[in-house]
């Protein structure tokens, strides 16, 4: 029986601690709930007041209401129309522009529905005109390493010999993150984050009385920072950008065969950790009020080695198996891309 009486009363703690839950949630959802009556009700009467020819009232109630509730987006604006529509008929015209331009803060995309709103507010929201100020983007494609070779080396044919440099490039890939910045009027300036795969394949003919095929892969990670320009300020505008690379190899990956035989090697620290290119972009951009797709091709100069100094003799395996050591060459690096952005802010300029 004792037992029997433990077990009933510890029953209770779970239903106990749920009563309690249940009221400290109506202790804080009531007000909440009431507040938002409140206002709804506000907005409710600042209307009936308007309709009446009540404007004083329907200003003081709608101003304290959107003041001090937390109203949704769409009741904001709502408000903010109603608000507008009462200075306009007590020809306010300061006040007016001031509740305008507390619209386009919400909302810096805000047109006047030409259906359903008041004609007076059209003639005063033409005067708003949203200019964007940050934004973001993403954005990926392929690209194109264009080889340049300065000076061919040889383990068993003359330096510079004829013939020994055959490269061909690898489509690469690339995807990244960007943001930008207006500096003035149409200038924008932006910094790139960039992750970079490209490639080659270099053939030696003759070597033992087979072909020597090298094949390598180079990851990097690109810093571009650069100024664009756009030509036009509408939905459609076409740009040049122009700027500095900061590039840093991530990791080189090359794989020699010779009839059956294959290896790869970890080739990294024979490239040249860092390089600094410069860069030129054509491109077009296409916005709907926050979001926009763009599409650009960029051409890199990297006047910079892509083999390291003094390493042309560090990788053994391609030395004394292959016979193969590197050219000096350079690459530099043809894009093509494509992205999405999405616009961070806005300044509200006033038309005069």
């Amino acid at each position: 029986m004792i037992s029997y009486k433990l077990r009933l009363r510890g029953s209770w703690l779970p239903v106990l601690a749920c009563w309690f839950l249940l009221a400290v949630h109506a202790l804080f959802t009531n007000p909440a709930m009431a507040q938002t009556d409140t206002c709804i009700a506000n907005l409710k009467n600042a209307g009936t007041y308007y309709d009446d020819g009540n404007y004083d009232p329907a200003i003081t109630l709608l101003t304290a209401t959107l003041k001090g509730c937390p109203l949704s987006k769409s009741d904001q604006l709502q408000a903010g129309k109603l608000l507008i529509l009462c200075y306009l008929s007590i020809d306010n015209l300061e006040a007016a522009d001031n509740a305008a331009a507390e619209i386009m803060k919400v909302d810096p995309n805000f047109k006047p529905d030409k259906f359903k709103d008041d004609p007076r507010l059209s003639s005063l929201f033409i005067n708003f005109s949203p200019v964007s100020t940050w934004s973001v983007g993403i954005s990926g494609g392929a690209n194109v390493p264009i080889i340049d070779v300065l000076k061919t080396y040889s383990v068993v044919h003359a330096d510079d010999a004829t013939g020994l440099a055959s490269y061909e490039s690898k489509t690469g890939y690339q995807f990244g993150i960007e943001i930008e910045r207006r500096a003035f009027k149409n200038l924008w300036a932006e910094l790139e984050v960039q992750f970079r795969n490209t490639g080659y394949t270099h053939t030696l003919d003759s070597v033992q009385k087979s072909t020597i095929h090298y094949s390598e892969n180079i990851t990097y990670f690109d810093f571009p920072l650069s100024l664009k320009y756009y030509f036009l300020s509408g939905s459609l505008s076409p740009y040049l950008q122009a700027g500095v690379d900061f590039s840093f190899v991530s990791r080189a990956l090359g794989t020699t065969t010779r009839d059956n035989e294959k290896d790869l090697v970890d080739r990294t620290s024979l490239r040249n950790a860092s390089m600094v290119g410069y860069f030129g972009v054509a491109g077009v951009r296409y916005t709907v009020k926050e979001f926009g797709i763009f599409a650009n091709v960029r051409y890199t100069y990297f006047p910079d080695l892509v083999n390291e100094e003094g390493t042309r003799y560090a990788d053994e395996i391609n030395l004394y198996k292959y016979y193969y050591i590197d050219d000096d060459f350079r690459m530099d690096n043809l894009q093509f891309n494509i992205g999405a952005f999405y616009i961070l802010s806005y300044r509200i300029k006033k038309v005069k």
